[in-house]
């Protein structure tokens, strides 16, 4: 079974919830958290913070995700695990898969 994750970054402030509009199929123009496929080998923590600075240039200094909770889509044969966190200071978010916001 594919392992994937998604992870929900706040703000400081917790008022807004960092997203990614999609620049290609599937779903592309549509908007998700941040998240991708667990490697081989990884656990799911490793893979947030991996898919957490691929994405967006947010590092572990900068946050602590935590676990919330994991789902199966059985129909897709793919387990997620969901990450929340709030960053520890302001940052700059730079990605080249997908526009932030």
């Amino acid at each position: 079974m594919q392992g994937c994750n998604m992870i929900m970054i706040c703000n400081k402030e917790m008022d807004r919830l960092l997203m990614c509009k999609r620049r290609k199929e599937p779903c592309k123009g549509l908007s998700n958290p941040v998240g991708g496929k667990t490697g081989s080998g990884e656990n799911g923590l490793d893979a947030a913070y991996r898919e957490l600075y691929e994405e967006t240039g947010i590092s572990r200094e900068d946050v602590t995700p935590h676990h919330l909770m994991d789902f199966t889509y059985y129909m897709h044969n793919c387990y997620v695990e969901v990450c929340v966190g709030r960053l520890k200071r302001d940052v700059e978010t730079a990605g080249d898969e997908n526009e932030l916001y």
